[in-house]
């Protein structure tokens, strides 16, 4: 009972139970062929994102050397894999039922949506120093402290930690105050704009006044990577934001919108590493290069103006 106000809600990712005037008509969505094999892709998608993640978190965590830049990627990647680890339990729960303990419910419910809020509070960090480092870039590589990016880190994850929990918090043990969806609706106030202004900066800087051929095949990672976001991630808060603070009735149409909002979200956690690969390596090049090579010729653009 504990969990219960929660899991009515009805939003993803943080609502893994369905409302129950949609019990029935959900059960059977889930008996039809089709339906299955969309959960089966989107489990492919999802495996493959977190496994690609993962290989990010691998040689920024062990085998490149870290600097600035590096660190909020390195980051970002953890806050992905957390987002699709978590993305994949609840597609399991779908087919099994095996969460039967509302404690471990809840849990994997609020830790879905730490790492979601994380994320966009990383890339969005990301975006501002990406700004920064072009409109004053020798106050970034001279006078930028050398802990920054570590501090903004890790204040990023107790912020969502705190939004996060405050929210749980307050929706079930105290009842009466119907939170659920604020934390979303503050991530998107606070983020949205930054990193539309952050796109806007970048993409001028490469496509209108491009002036170093290597630094801007790192801007152009970075805006694409702040492209996806827009039109793939950003949908998500939009749709919670719209259940939880409007009068909207439950139908099996909108289950079928819930569930291709969070995978266009779980792609976008999950085309990352294929971004920093595609953008990183040399279109004519002779020699087949590694994943890893090319990674560290991306990153290390980032010393020009990022500094060690």
């Amino acid at each position: 009972r504990w969990s219960s106000t929660i899991l009515a809600k009805g939003s993803l990712p943080g609502c893994w139970e369905l409302p129950k005037g949609l019990s029935d008509d959900y059960k059977t969505l889930m008996m039809n062929s089709r339906w299955n094999i969309w959960i089966s892709i989107s489990l492919i998608i999802y495996c493959i994102g977190f496994v690609g993640n993962g290989y990010i978190i691998w040689l920024l965590g062990f085998q490149i050397k870290r600097n600035r830049f590096t660190i909020f990627i390195l980051h970002l990647a953890i806050a992905d894999s957390g987002f699709l680890a978590s993305i994949v339990i609840y597609k399991i729960h779908l087919f099994t039922y095996f969460l039967r303990s509302n404690i471990l419910f809840l849990f994997c419910a609020f830790f879905s949506h730490m790492m979601y809020i994380n994320a966009n509070f990383i890339l969005t960090a990301i975006s501002i120093d990406r700004c920064v480092a072009v409109l004053f870039p020798i106050w970034h590589h001279c006078s930028r402290p050398k802990g920054l990016s570590s501090m903004v880190c890790v204040l990023l994850w107790i912020s969502s930690f705190l939004l996060t929990g405050s929210i749980v918090l307050f929706t079930n043990v105290f009842g009466k105050y119907n939170l659920f969806g604020l934390h979303f609706l503050v991530t998107a106030i606070v983020s949205l704009p930054l990193i539309i202004l952050s796109t806007l900066v970048l993409f001028i800087k490469v496509c209108v006044k491009p002036k170093q051929k290597n630094q801007g095949r790192l801007l152009l990672m970075i805006l694409i990577t702040l492209l996806c976001f827009l039109i793939l991630a950003f949908p998500l808060n939009v749709l919670v934001v719209i259940l939880n603070f409007f009068s909207i009735q439950y139908s099996p149409d909108l289950w079928y919108w819930r569930e291709g909002v969070l995978l266009l979200s779980c792609l976008n956690s999950s085309i990352n590493p294929v971004i920093y690969f595609l953008v990183g390596r040399k279109k004519r090049a002779q020699t087949k290069e590694s994943v890893k090579v090319i990674l560290q010729k991306v990153f290390k653009e980032a010393e020009v103006t990022g500094g060690r």
